[in-house]
Parts: structure tokens; sequence; C-alpha cells
């Protein structure tokens, strides 16, 4: 038996609308209880998503990492200038 497009469509929202661990959780347990041939198609299916959501995470971490970096750069910059103008202060009082 064959998935219609719209049963398909509704697995993978399914399958998109669970967080990681909760989507790893079934997948294993599917594993365990593969009976058909149409429940491998669909534990390959979803299997694709759980890359994709890894992708997704790893690309979420890289962005977030290189904004912390560029933001303490741009700290580091105005503490600096900061630092500068106090001292110029400092020596003029």
């Amino acid at each position: 038996m064959s998935l219609i497009p719209e049963d398909l469509e509704m697995l993978i929202s399914r399958y998109r609308s669970m967080n990681i661990e909760e989507l790893k959780g079934n997948i294993d347990q599917w594993e365990k209880n593969i009976d058909c041939t149409e429940e491998l198609k669909n534990l390959e299916l979803a299997k694709k998503e759980l890359e994709l959501k890894y992708k997704e995470r790893q690309d979420q971490i890289e962005l977030l990492t290189k904004s912390l970096t560029s933001s303490s750069r741009v700290g580091r910059w105005i503490s600096s200038i900061r630092s500068i103008l106090n001292q110029l202060v400092q020596s003029k009082n």
C-alpha cells in the first residue's frame, strides 16, 4: 500500500512538529517494530527529517557563535574608547 500525497504531507508535517529528542526516540522505537516496507519508507522519511533538524540546529549554533563573537568584539571596542575618554578627562582635571 502506497501513501497518497495528502497522507505523505500529513506524515511529514507530523515529523516536522516533533522536536529532535521526540523524533529520535520515535525512530528508535520504530526501528524495533518494523513489519512492512511501508513502515520502512516512513522510517526513512523520519530519518531524513531528523537529519534536517540536526543541520538546522548546527546552522543556528554557528550563527549564534558568530553573533556572540562579533558582539564581544564591538563591546571591547566601546569599552576601550570609553577608557581612553575617561583617561583624557582625568588628565585635563
